[in-house]
């Protein structure tokens, strides 16, 4: 089974980036500009994993993926947010009690690519794949 990553990121030419670049790893990619639109889309498809380029001057998006971890229908979807700085240490915190991993731009497409496969494979294993 050919796993699909969603990947949220308000950045059009990010976006694409991203998208060719998990694709070309033989992922389905599927996009959305914001949060907001990443909640409707979820409420017609399920990634195996969400890659959220979160802005941490949006507290209303790390709220949403906060939300995501206690979801029955998101729990065991694993989120990555690829952020321009590290958060704060409470935040940070919260992040890792959520079971949100994040990885800091820029970052190596080496590390990036295994972050994935790793969270991909957790989630697997959570399911019993």
């Amino acid at each position: 089974m050919e796993a699909r990553i969603l990947v949220i990121e308000a950045n059009t030419d990010l976006r694409k980036l991203f998208g060719h670049l998990l694709a070309a790893e033989g992922y389905l990619v599927d996009t959305c500009p914001d949060w907001q639109a990443a909640d409707d889309y979820l409420k017609q498809a399920l990634p195996n994993l969400i890659i959220y380029d979160w802005e941490q001057n949006s507290p209303a998006g790390y709220l949403w993926a906060e939300a995501l971890r206690t979801a029955s229908a998101t729990t065991k979807v694993p989120v990555l947010f690829v952020s321009d700085s590290p958060p704060a240490r409470q935040i940070l915190e919260r992040l890792t009690a959520a079971d949100i991993s994040l990885i800091g731009k820029p970052f190596d497409i080496f590390v990036f690519r295994r972050r994935v496969d790793a969270l991909l494979g957790i989630r697997e294993r959570a399911l019993g794949v």
